[in-house]
């Protein structure tokens, strides 16, 4: 999971590189999805064959295609708005409604230790964030509307990976995760494409343009592996994790300077996870 969380960052802080070097969202977010596509079919089209296209059950891997691309394509537009670390903070809306979702559709009961970590890494975030400040309202609404397509997508991936009868290959979860959004963004490009953006981009652009697919491929692999061999419960909080890793990239690339105030909130947030240790999770209701 925190691989995982690593670059996923790193695709984050790419999207928001991009879209201040002037690369259109909408293109940002279909190299996305095409390079994550074309990962995904070298290393494993050569292993699984055709099998990699059947999957178990098709309306929750092409449901979780859709939340995905929803995902990317609001959360880039909110970092166009706000500061990565901040924008990441409010994201982490997503481990509070994946428990909730978690306990209402997976039947998966957090433990004490685990509600208490979700709540405890909250007012991590809301320390971070600071409610009442100058963070812009459109940025705001943008990270949570992606918050719950998230929350949404990471249950319907837990549900997938931990079928007791016939889980869903992580293999073909993977593809369907990149072929869906590749194949939205694909048919809806002359609905977004702009003309001339192509003549501005510089070779250090282009790279970033391209790695796009590969960090968002190889981080969701980790990432179904994660929800394969834990509860939604118990993965959720380590989620928060993130916040950290993005005030890190966000001094190191944007030159973001995290204040005393966001160290405190970044503590609470990094001890969070850790109390679901505690205590094993309960069984299923």
């Amino acid at each position: 999971m925190m691989c995982a969380l690593a670059l996923l960052i790193c695709l984050d802080a790419c999207g928001k590189y991009l879209g201040g070097k002037g690369v259109p969202i909408a293109a940002t977010t279909w190299s996305r999805y095409f390079g994550h596509l074309v990962v995904v079919l070298v290393l494993f089209l050569p292993r699984d064959g055709w099998q990699l296209f059947s999957a178990v059950r098709p309306s929750f891997q092409w449901a979780r295609g859709i939340f995905m691309v929803t995902v990317t394509l609001l959360y880039f537009a909110a970092l166009k708005f706000m500061p990565l670390a901040e924008a990441t903070a409010l994201f982490f809306l997503t481990p509070i409604l994946t428990t909730g979702l978690s306990a209402w559709f997976l039947h998966e009961r957090p433990t004490r230790w685990a509600l208490f970590a979700v709540v405890l890494g909250f007012i991590g975030v809301l320390i971070v964030v600071r409610p009442g400040g100058d963070l812009p309202l459109i940025g705001l609404l943008l990270v949570v509307a992606a918050a719950g397509c998230n929350a949404c997508y990471q249950t319907l991936t837990r549900a997938a990976s931990s079928s007791v009868t016939r889980p869903e290959r992580t293999s073909t979860q993977l593809l369907f995760a990149g072929m869906v959004g590749a194949l939205v963004m694909t048919v809806a490009m002359p609905f977004w494409w702009t003309p001339g953006w192509m003549a501005t981009v510089m070779p250090l652009t282009w790279l970033v343009f391209a790695a796009t697919g590969v960090l968002g491929a190889l981080g969701h692999l980790l990432l179904i592996r994660a929800y394969s061999l834990a509860p939604a419960p118990v993965i959720a909080p380590w989620t928060y994790m993130q916040l950290l890793l993005s005030l890190a990239i966000g001094w190191l690339v944007f030159d973001g300077v995290p204040d005393s105030v966001t160290l405190v909130g970044m503590a609470i947030i990094g001890l969070s996870p850790q109390l679901t240790r505690l205590n094993r999770p309960q069984l299923p209701l």
